[in-house]
């Protein structure tokens, strides 16, 4: 193929698992409240991550699963990113197979990493609600620090898609697309 008329690659955005498509906080504390309702002791969040299938039991955060499909659909090459809890060989593959049950087509974009700060480019894009647990701060690219509480993935997708729209557009047509200053 010609170079001058290669394809200009898709933009990479790596989604954390736990707390921005993993409901991991709801998880714990639906756990906790079972637990206590029986008389048992609460676990606190490492233990809970010790336990064989903890991972596989949580369910997505609402919207999540939409919202990564969404960037998916709008040309976006996603990944999911995800820092298993040391020395707990059965999380890592917990976490695989949470992806597999609910984000197949993300089967073979899955990066365990302890270290957020190796992946991506300047040019790519960390979704990340706790990026210091994993060195994410160190992310070249562009961070994206994830807030369920405040506006989660509305805010995320509000951010990313018109980037997508604007990438996808011919360069003739963007001159007509208004800046944030005209839109105001």
């Amino acid at each position: 193929m010609n170079p001058k008329h290669q394809p200009a690659p898709r933009r990479r955005v790596f989604v954390d698992m736990d707390g921005v498509v993993v409901d991991f906080a709801g998880y714990l504390f639906d756990l906790n409240s079972a637990r206590v309702l029986l008389g048992a002791s609460p676990l606190s969040a490492d233990d809970m991550k010790r336990q064989r299938g903890a991972y596989v039991a949580m369910p997505p955060l609402p919207g999540a699963i939409e919202a990564v499909r969404e960037l998916i659909a709008a040309g976006f090459e996603v990944w999911l990113a995800t820092k298993p809890p040391t020395g707990v060989p059965w999380a890592y593959a917990d976490k695989v197979q949470w992806v597999l049950d609910w984000l197949p087509e993300l089967a073979r974009r899955i990066i365990l990493t302890h270290d957020k700060g190796l992946l991506g480019s300047s040019s790519d894009v960390l979704i990340d609600d706790n990026p210091e647990n994993s060195r994410g701060q160190r992310f070249p690219g562009t961070l994206i620090r994830f807030d369920q509480q405040m506006h989660g993935w509305g805010k995320v997708l509000a951010q990313l898609l018109p980037v997508s729209i604007e990438a996808a557009m011919p360069l003739r047509e963007r001159a007509f697309w208004p800046s944030e200053q005209e839109a105001a």
